[in-house]
């Protein structure tokens, strides 16, 4: 097994909730016969080593952030070493919508969510995103979890870089931070003009979140009642259009209660690709990460990887 740390996960926590949980880690999970990395180029090299002699298992020890920097590293393999991974996490982030739903038997002490039981592996959806970005260059990312344009990738970006509020709250109090970037973000992102292409039909819309989900959990408590899964053999599409700022609220404060669909001025569609024109550049989130795109053309990959359970 070889567990991919990043230290700076979770403000620089995550270091400090290694050293935490190990002994119980090694205990019930790992034992001690893992490699511990740190850097991810050393990775690339040792997995590739390993690959060419047998199945491995890589562990992001870290946020959701963390996994979607595993999987796009995974996926510059060769078919034939990629066949070979099974991807595995330690919950060390900030808000870990990779491990959610968590079972109480996945949890460490200080109810950190695990996914390390590789004998049980399954199959698992990503999806692929192919984007112009800020310099007109083709480019191609992947996702595990969501990716999304409008209120929510401004409020990922906002939480990312912060403000002193929230840079004071991260590291104390992490529900009231997301909270904080969410509701600031509501009041003050534009709607985004945009075209929306949905197998043959063309929506012209403007946009106040555009969500595009394998996990319908999308940061902290907030949550789709899209019924996706990782399995599924097709790709959640929720869309929030041309709303002010009292129905943004009203749409924040139900997702927390997992309640979407039929909300005013909302759609959703279940399909297995889409096209998003915004009408300029726009952030565009994946799993948390953000990146300035246009012409974003997004695919499943339908059970691609092996994942941890």
């Amino acid at each position: 097994m070889i567990i991919l740390l990043n230290r700076s996960s979770n403000n620089g926590k995550a270091l400090h909730k290694w050293e935490a949980v190990r002994p119980e880690l090694e205990d019930k999970y790992l034992g001690h016969d893992y490699e511990l990395i740190y850097d991810a180029e050393d990775l690339v090299k040792y997995l590739r080593q390993e690959l060419d002699r047998r199945e491995c298992t890589v562990v992001a020890a870290g946020g959701d952030g963390t996994v979607n920097f595993l999987l796009n590293k995974l996926m510059k393999l060769e078919e034939k070493h990629r066949r070979r991974v099974i991807i595995g996490a330690i919950g060390l982030g900030s808000s870990n919508d990779f491990h959610k739903p968590a079972p109480g038997n996945h949890q460490l002490k200080g109810h950190i969510p695990v996914k390390l039981d590789d004998r049980n592996a399954l199959a698992h959806n990503i999806g692929r995103v192919d984007y112009v970005d800020e310099r007109g260059a083709r480019q191609r990312k992947f996702f595990m979890i969501n990716c999304s344009i409008g209120v929510i990738a401004q409020a990922n970006y906002f939480f990312n870089s912060g403000d002193r509020l929230l840079n004071w709250l991260k590291p104390r109090f992490v529900p009231a931070a997301i909270y904080y970037a969410a509701v600031r973000t509501i009041v003050s992102a534009p709607n985004i003009p945009a075209k929306i292409i949905i197998e043959d039909s063309l929506c012209s819309t403007e946009v106040t979140t555009l969500s595009v989900v394998i996990n319908p959990h999308v940061s902290g408590n907030f949550s789709y009642d899209l019924d996706v899964n990782p399995q599924s053999d097709v790709l959640g599409v929720a869309l929030c259009e041309r709303m002010g700022i009292a129905e943004r609220l009203r749409t924040l404060f139900s997702l927390a209660r997992s309640k979407f669909q039929g909300l005013p001025k909302t759609k959703s569609w279940k399909v297995k690709s889409l096209g998003i024109q915004p009408s300029s550049l726009t952030a565009l989130e994946l799993d948390g990460e953000i990146c300035l795109a246009r012409d974003i053309k997004v695919q499943l990959l339908q059970g691609y990887l092996r994942v941890c359970q």
